[in-house]
């Protein structure tokens, strides 16, 4: 989600006068002292962005609020459900970067969660460097991990819904040929049934913004955090690849989890392009508020990084 302020400096008051009333996240972090926020115009922001604030009490902690947006009053709610049933499917381990909200609630009929404070990625080139190098590893161990425990066959409704999905695509103009293309030839081995289908857990947002650093004392690096798009219907290679645009890491060990995936699944490198392309299949067929020029740009991006490596 965009970072900002969906509210006029009015509205704005409102809200953080609201929630400093209100008492789930007064018995949460205490008395509040202030509540935090920027400020950006209305017309900037996505209609399903997330307001962000910071609560700051006197004897106590801070707190990460997310407040739903006008356009979307669920999302924070959504994103909450996500999380208790994506844990779910978890071991303990790999669960445990799946941050879970300290509280959650209404506020003006928008639903809110309050998280801790996270420690935010180092400022300055060097120091930034050096925990992006530390963290990249790590989250392509937990991206692997999260497959193995949540992949299952997909059945043939979901093979249907799968097929119609891949023929979206072919059948888009907007969409580059090699993204047609490649489509194409995932709904052939699917209708050949040459190739067989996976689900597993999707983040569908999975880039370093969405990566915070870990608190101390954690098993894990970092904690990933906006879990709204989530699905335990995704599918794989997706997550894997939409992080590694963001973050960088090598290609070689980018390629080493790919093969260790497909090894598992014993399919072919062709088949990671198609299960990308299932992914952006059933987010277009379902974009809700997702701009479709960010969209299209996304999908064009994930599906020739994906044709380069799983070549």
């Amino acid at each position: 989600m965009e970072i900002g302020e969906l509210l006029d400096p009015i509205r704005s008051e409102v809200l953080t006068g609201a929630l400093r009333r209100c008492s789930e996240l007064s018995e949460q972090s205490g008395a509040i002292e202030r509540v935090a926020s920027g400020s950006a115009p209305l017309f900037s922001e996505p209609a399903d962005a997330t307001v962000k604030l910071v609560c700051v009490s006197d004897n106590g902690p801070s707190y990460f609020v997310t407040v739903s947006g006008d356009g979307n009053p669920d999302l924070v709610a959504r994103a909450t459900r996500n999380i208790q049933q994506i844990r779910r499917l978890l071991s303990e381990r790999a669960a445990e970067p799946v941050l879970e909200p300290l509280e959650t609630g209404v506020v003006l009929g928008r639903s809110f969660a309050v998280w801790p404070m996270l420690p935010a990625f180092p400022q300055g080139r060097v120091p930034r460097y050096l925990a992006k190098r530390l963290i990249r590893p790590d989250m392509l161990d937990w991206i692997s991990d999260v497959y193995d425990e949540t992949h299952a066959c997909a059945n043939a409704a979901e093979r249907q819904v799968i097929a119609a999905n891949l023929t979206r695509l072919i059948k888009d103009r907007h969409h580059p040929d090699r993204l047609r293309r490649a489509a194409e030839r995932a709904a052939e081995r699917l209708e050949a049934e040459q190739w067989a289908p996976l689900h597993c857990v999707q983040h569908s947002d999975l880039w370093l913004g969405n990566v915070m650093l870990a608190p101390a004392g954690s098993s894990r690096s970092f904690c990933v955090i906006d879990w709204a798009g989530a699905s335990c219907k995704g599918y794989p290679f997706f997550d894997l690849f939409r992080f590694a645009l963001s973050a960088n890491p090598s290609h070689r060990l980018v390629k080493t989890h790919v093969k260790r995936q497909l090894a598992r699944q014993g399919a072919d490198s062709v088949d990671g392009v198609s299960h990308v392309l299932c992914a952006v299949g059933d987010m277009q067929a379902q974009l809700e508020f997702f701009p479709e020029e960010l969209f299209r740009r996304m999908a064009v991006e994930t599906t020739d990084y994906a044709l380069k490596v799983c070549r």
